[in-house]
């Protein structure tokens, strides 16, 4: 080992100065104290405070050493510290009229400034051993060092690499624990020798060797000597190593590492922006297809390290692996009882069942699923969801957000994590060939997705936008209206009108949002405090639970890239698509029709009517012919296809979803296809599915 002995730049004794009157003990006392209170100061501040002291006792007669300026910024800085400041006016240092200087008069007594010198440096140096690796290298600090003039001596030693102390990490004792800066000296904490690690190089270790969480990384792109060598330096080391890490964590995820994750990827890879969307969508789609692929470990064998396993990891770090051999999962639901059957069939399934390929089976039918009965369960379940009196509710938009219950019971999480994994399912399934979209026949509420992120509204106006956005434009809620802060109750006609308690909905009772809630009346002093509480109630507080389990029957199939990656309302798209068929979209539906040339006239006059009389029936004639009314918020991968079928003017269409296919007869006109596919699509009077 290479051993160097370093004497730190900190501030030795002068030579004696002949200064009158005499330095007396009680003088030396107060000297001690003001000394103390320095050291408790940053080191630099307390440099730079020995440094002007120094600078008059060595030229007492220099009217610039004796003036302290308040404009300059370091001066200023050190002065608005209460514990400089007393010090300074303890040695004699006044403020001057026009309160722009520190001003040391003539009559004042010198010694003081020497005392503060030689009790700071009074006694023995503290000799520590900073050991990096092979080297060793001593540093002598004054008496009264703490870690924080520990962390500033290794940070100006060129032994040590004059590492910036952002990226220090000092550990001490056994086994070695991080040393935290407080007022402490080395002295009393019995501090001898310290390891010192570069947190930049470790970082970089344990990212290549997935051992970092993003808890960690998210601080370390909030420490400013750390943040321009990842997002500069070392960007696209950062950005690849991120992407592995996020994939290799399809668990259930702490919401402390999700609400990290999404700090990170905000920084390196800014979800909201909407030129990475193809390529945030197509890493959650990545993610979701490596988590097909996971097995459970079987009895008597140790897991793999990585959590997917090693053919995803290699997946995950862009290598070829082979495909496994594809087995099936059914799912048997009742159509008369779909939300109960599908909510304990997905409950009682684990989770590497539900990763199979899925095939639907309605009890009691004989159709086949190829693929329509699957976009058309999901569709129904969406739906269902809407009617399950007790766990969810819509809102005025027709959105669902949980109903507030008993928290607290096992059941009703239960209920949740199996609704989570009805959704993350659908996420699963779209992965794979022919990679279309399987959407829910209700959306969440945007409120309720961001929950599910672990992104909740913090500030007023945020939780104002959020309420907003789920009301209906002829009925607004009063809560989301700028005239409310603005304006008195008595204005608003509000006055006594308002207590802090929130009433659940179907009369289920009365929640206190402080104690005894319900009994306060909001005034126009409490009234943005009500504000705060009743939407934080109904927007977070009352559906946490819900979005916890919610958020681990996600994770139970695909874990987190979605919910990281996403915006809350591009993942509600990603669900559920969009509940109308804009002339944009129906563009898109032309351009991706195949036609027969044997209706090819009918498919013009099917278009023409879609475009004209048709409009508000596109959903239901989207739901006849593909087993689902949503449109796909990503509609490259969608196909349609007209063909014909025998049958007079008289006749119905008929569909087969697995396909989405639509088949027309050869109707005489366009009136004829126009009422016969009413017909059909209201009645769905002889429907084909297969």
């Amino acid at each position: 080992r290479q051993t160097i002995v370093q004497t730190c730049c900190f501030p030795r004794p002068l030579p004696p100065i002949d200064v009158q009157p005499p330095f007396f003990g009680a003088m030396a006392d107060a000297a001690a104290e003001v000394a103390a209170a320095v050291a408790g100061l940053s080191p630099e501040q307390a440099e730079l405070f020995r440094k002007l002291m120094q600078n008059v006792l060595h030229a007492p007669a220099d009217p610039k050493f004796r003036k302290l300026k308040l404009s300059n910024a370091k001066i200023g800085a050190l002065c608005s510290e209460p514990e400089a400041r007393r010090s300074l006016e303890a040695l004699g240092w006044r403020l001057t009229a026009d309160r722009e200087n520190l001003e040391l008069p003539n009559s004042a007594n010198l010694a003081g400034l020497e005392a503060v010198i030689k009790s700071a440096t009074a006694g023995e140096p503290v000799v520590i051993t900073v050991l990096r690796g092979p080297l060793r290298t001593k540093l002598e600090l004054p008496p009264l060092a703490r870690v924080a003039h520990l962390a500033l001596a290794v940070e100006q030693s060129a032994a040590l690499g004059k590492m910036p102390r952002g990226r220090q990490r000092l550990l001490a004792g056994y086994p070695p624990k991080l040393l935290q800066e407080g007022q402490s000296t080395l002295v009393e904490l019995g501090i001898k020798s310290v390891m010192l690690e570069d947190e930049w190089e470790q970082l970089v270790s344990d990212m290549r060797e997935c051992r970092c969480s993003f808890v960690r990384l998210a601080a370390a792109l909030d420490t400013p000597a750390l943040r321009p060598l990842a997002l500069e330096q070392q960007k696209d080391f950062v950005h690849e190593r991120a992407i592995v890490m996020l994939r290799t964590r399809i668990v259930e995820v702490a919401l402390a590492e999700l609400r990290a994750a999404r700090r990170c990827f905000e920084v390196v890879w800014p979800p909201s922006n909407p030129e990475t969307l193809a390529e945030r969508v197509a890493l959650c789609t990545g993610a979701a297809k490596s988590s097909l692929r996971r097995r459970e470990p079987q009895p008597g064998h140790s897991p793999q390290p990585d959590l997917l396993g090693q053919n995803p990891m290699l997946e995950a770090m862009g290598m070829e692996v082979d495909d496994e051999p594809e087995t099936h999962f059914v799912l048997e639901v009742a159509r008369s009882e779909l939300f109960r059957t599908s909510v304990q069939r997905l409950g009682e399934a684990t989770p590497v069942e539900l990763r199979q390929l899925l095939q639907v089976r309605f009890a009691n039918e004989a159709a086949e699923d190829a693929g329509g009965l699957r976009r058309e369960f999901f569709n129904e379940f969406g739906r269902a969801c809407g009617t399950a009196t007790g766990f969810w509710r819509l809102t005025p938009l027709g959105a669902l957000v949980p109903t507030p219950g008993a928290s607290g019971s096992d059941e009703r999480r239960a209920v949740y994590r199996s609704c989570g994994r009805g959704f993350g399912l659908s996420l699963g399934q779209s992965a794979r060939p022919p990679k279309q979209p399987l959407l829910l026949g209700l959306p969440l509420a945007r409120f309720f997705v961001r929950a599910v992120q672990g992104y909740f509204p913090e500030t007023l106006d945020d939780m104002q936008a959020e309420l907003n956005a789920e009301q209906h434009c002829n009925a607004p809620d009063f809560r989301g209206s700028a005239r409310l802060r603005q304006q008195s109750l008595r204005e608003l006609g509000l006055e006594g009108q308002l207590t802090f308690g929130y009433a659940l909905p179907g009369d289920a009772g009365v929640v206190d949002l402080i104690p005894g809630g319900r009994s306060i009346v909001v005034v126009d002093e409490n009234k943005d405090q009500w504000l705060q509480a009743t939407l934080r109630y109904e927007l977070v507080d009352s559906i946490q639970e819900a979005a916890e389990a919610f958020r681990a029957g996600v994770c139970d199939l695909v874990g987190a890239s979605h919910l990281v990656l996403l915006t809350a309302a591009e993942l509600r798209e990603a669900w559920s698509g969009r509940g109308m068929v804009t002339d944009e979209d129906l563009k898109v539906w032309q351009a991706n029709t195949e036609v027969s040339p044997a209706v090819a006239k009918q498919a013009e006059w099917l278009f023409e009517l879609l475009r004209g009389d048709l409009r508000e029936a596109r959903s239901r004639v989207l739901k006849f012919a593909t087993g689902s009314d949503r449109w796909p918020a990503d509609a490259k991968g969608f196909r349609f296809v007209v063909e014909p079928m025998d049958g007079t003017d008289a006749s119905l269409p008929c569909a087969m979803t697995c396909g989405n296919m639509l088949q027309l007869p050869r109707y005489t006109g366009r009136e004829q296809l126009r009422d016969r596919l009413l017909q059909a699509v209201d009645c769905c009077a002889e429907l084909h599915l297969a």
